[in-house]
C-alpha cells in the first residue's frame, strides 16, 4: 500500500518545513537571485505535488501498484460513476484527504489571484485620478514623504511622490525609476503571488519564510537590472535617501505618508533590509570558482526536484 506513498510522504514534509528553513538562512541566494527563486518555485511546486501525491497513493493503492495506473483506474470508474469495490475506508479517507488538499491549494491560488488583480485594478484607478501623469507608466503623487513603488499588472503604473524627487539627484531618481520598471516589465508580482497564495494554505512558518525570501530575492532582481542602466552607487545612495524600494507585491495600499518604500504590503513580510540591499549594491568581489558554480547547481536541483516527483508517478 506504502509503496508509492512513503517516499512522496517523506518529500512533502523536507519540503514543507526543514528544506525551506535551510534555504531561507542560506547567504548564496544573495549571489544567484534568479536561480534561488528557480530553486524556491521548484519546492513549492514539488511540495505541492508530493503533499497531494501521497494520499493519492495509498487511496488507489488496492486498484494497482503504481500511482499512475491506479489513478487511470480510479478515474475509469470515477467516469461510470461507480467506487471501486476494493477500496477500504482508509483509501477512502485517503482520496477525501488528496480531494480536499488539491482544492484547498488550487483554490486559495486562484482566489489569491483574483483579489490581487481586483486589488490593482482598483488601486490603478485611483492613483490615475489622484496623481499627475509624467507620462504612459509613471504617476506623480503630491506627497512630502519619500516613497517608490510598482502596480503591477497588464496596465502597470509607477508611483513616486514628490518628496522622492526633492529627495534625489537625477542619476538616484533614474536608478529607483528603473528599479520600479524591472518589477513592471518583468511581472515579478507573478513570481511572490504563489508564495503568498502557498503562505493563506499552509500559514506555517516555512511558508512565512518563503514568502519573504522570494519577496527580498524579488527586490534584489530588480536592483541588478537597476544597477545595470544607472550604475550601483547611485542605487546605493538612493536607498538610503529613500530606505529602499517597495516590491511588487500587488495589494500595496495608496498612502505614502503611512508606508514609505521600505514595506511591501501588509500581508506580506518585509523584502530584504535596506541596509543588506545597499551592501550587496556595493560588494564588488569577483567570484571564486566555487561560488561560480552554486548558480548552475541551483538551476539543476530545481529541474530535478520538479522532474524527481514527475516522473516518480508517471514511470
Amino acid at each position: 500500500m506504502f509503496a508509492d506513498a512513503w517516499p512522496l510522504a517523506v518529500l512533502a514534509i523536507l519540503l514543507a518545513w526543514p528544506v525551506p528553513v535551510f534555504l531561507a538562512r542560506a547567504s548564496w541566494p544573495r549571489r544567484h537571485a534568479r536561480a534561488a527563486i528557480a530553486l524556491w518555485q521548484a519546492v513549492g511546486i514539488a511540495g505541492g505535488l508530493s503533499l497531494i501525491g501521497a494520499p493519492l497513493a495509498v487511496g488507489v493503492a488496492p486498484l494497482d501498484r503504481h500511482l499512475r495506473t491506479g489513478l487511470v483506474v480510479l478515474w475509469r470508474d470515477a467516469f461510470h460513476l461507480r467506487v471501486p469495490a476494493s477500496l477500504g475506508l482508509a483509501q477512502e479517507i485517503a482520496l477525501a484527504l488528496a480531494a480536499v488538499l488539491t482544492v484547498r491549494l488550487v483554490g486559495v491560488t486562484l482566489l489569491s489571484a483574483l483579489r490581487i488583480e481586483r486589488d490593482l485594478r482598483r488601486q490603478r484607478d485611483a492613483v490615475d485620478l489622484a496623481a499627475e501623469h509624467a507620462d504612459r507608466q509613471l504617476r506623480v503623487l503630491e506627497h512630502a514623504a519619500p516613497a517608490a513603488y510598482c502596480l503591477p499588472g497588464t496596465r502597470p503604473r509607477i508611483v513616486i511622490t514628490e518628496g522622492t524627487i526633492a529627495a534625489l539627484a537625477p542619476d538616484e531618481l533614474e536608478a529607483v525609476l528603473a528599479h520600479e520598471r524591472a518589477h513592471a516589465r518583468w511581472r515579478h508580482e507573478l513570481v511572490v503571488q504563489p508564495f503568498v497564495a502557498w503562505e493563506s494554505a499552509l500559514p506555517l512558518p516555512p511558508a512565512r519564510r518563503a514568502t519573504a525570501a522570494v519577496t527580498g530575492l524579488v527586490e534584489m532582481l530588480a536592483d541588478d537590472h537597476a544597477a545595470r542602466s544607472a550604475g550601483r552607487p547611485a542605487l546605493a545612495r538612493a536607498l538610503v535617501a529613500i530606505g529602499g524600494t517597495a516590491g511588487p507585491v500587488p495589494n500595496q495600499r495608496m498612502n505614502p505618508g503611512a508606508k514609505t518604500a521600505a514595506s511591501t504590503s501588509a500581508s506580506v513580510p518585509p523584502a530584504t533590509p535596506t541596509l543588506d540591499r545597499v551592501q550587496r549594491l556595493l560588494r564588488a568581489a569577483t567570484p571564486n570558482l566555487a561560488e561560480r558554480l552554486i548558480g548552475p547547481a541551483a538551476w539543476f536541483a530545481a529541474i530535478l526536484l520538479v522532474a524527481g516527483p514527475t516522473w516518480y508517478v508517471l514511470r
